[in-house]
């Protein structure tokens, strides 16, 4: 048997140290393509919001009584269901915004939890059910949708 010199020991341990090295730079290079892919959805999502809101100032000339939470659908003016859809409109698109974060790992569970619960809020709102159709465009947030239960359809 051969006895390997303490150079060699050194050598080995240098090139474990350099592949060691290699591996967390790939994970860091990884995170931080992970982040600045989260950072580019949240600037769509923070111009589509500027846009949906700016057309919702449109409506304030009709005072904030038109703004009512409490009013049912089949009650609501034409002006306040015009509100409620631009309403619906940003809440699709944060909600959006934070599945794609949470794809991301980028979201806490108790976050996460809550924003579950929005999702299936705004998709139990069957008279504006149109309005997820037509917002929504990121498929893996439609797979998930895909998957609730569907209190529209009873």
């Amino acid at each position: 048997m051969k006895k390997v010199s303490i150079d060699t020991w050194i050598q080995l341990l240098g090139m474990l140290s350099v592949v060691a090295g290699l591996v967390f730079v790939g994970l860091e290079m990884q995170q931080t393509q992970r982040i600045a892919l989260a950072n580019q959805q949240q600037a769509r999502t923070e111009l589509i919001s500027n846009r949906l809101l700016t057309e919702l100032e449109l409506f304030g000339e009709i005072g904030p009584d038109a703004i009512t939470s409490n009013v049912e659908w089949g009650e609501m003016t034409v002006e306040q269901r015009a509100i409620r859809q631009q309403i619906q409109r940003w809440f699709w698109a944060l909600l959006e915004n934070h599945f794609f974060q949470n794809e991301m790992e980028l979201l806490s569970d108790a976050l996460w939890s809550q924003v579950e619960g929005y999702i299936n809020a705004r998709y139990s709102e069957c008279h504006l059910r149109d309005i997820y159709d037509a917002s929504v465009s990121y498929q893996p947030l439609r797979d998930y949708i895909s998957e609730l239960p569907d209190v529209c359809s009873k």
